[in-house]
């Protein structure tokens, strides 16, 4: 019985998790295109940031760890102290003046490029949800 119950379940969730793999897929491709307009100068091609100056994408213990406040730093830029895999990093993001939609699929990029990987798909709804 819990064999049948199993299967039926995989059967049915199945087009949501896909649904999700799609979703992001596509916010993933949206992402990059974005942040080759709008990020690499700073944070290079292969998110490794410049050392001292701009912080590190790639393996980013504070994109990963507070994705909260990095949205919050590409929706409205940064002028606050941060560190990032144990480094402060004191320069300034301005803002670079994204709509929801494109921060929302900029951080999908970002949170599962260069060895990163998030568990969680940031949607419009999050984003709008951040405030200054």
């Amino acid at each position: 019985m819990k064999i049948i119950l199993l299967i039926a379940s995989m059967l049915f969730l199945s087009p949501f998790w896909r649904q999700n793999e799609d979703e992001l897929a596509e916010s993933i491709a949206r992402g990059k295109e974005i942040y080759l307009n709008n990020c690499i100068v700073c944070h290079m091609g292969k998110g490794e940031g410049v050392e001292k100056l701009n912080p590190p994408l790639a393996g980013s213990d504070y994109l990963i760890k507070t994705p909260e406040k990095a949205i919050k730093a590409i929706k409205f830029g940064l002028k606050d102290s941060i560190e990032v895999k144990g480094v402060k990093y004191n320069g300034m993001m301005p803002e670079p003046g994204l709509e929801n939609e494109e921060i929302a699929d900029v951080m999908n990029y970002i949170s599962n490029s260069w060895g990163n990987k998030s568990a969680k798909i940031i949607d419009v709804k999050t984003v709008e949800g951040i405030k200054k």
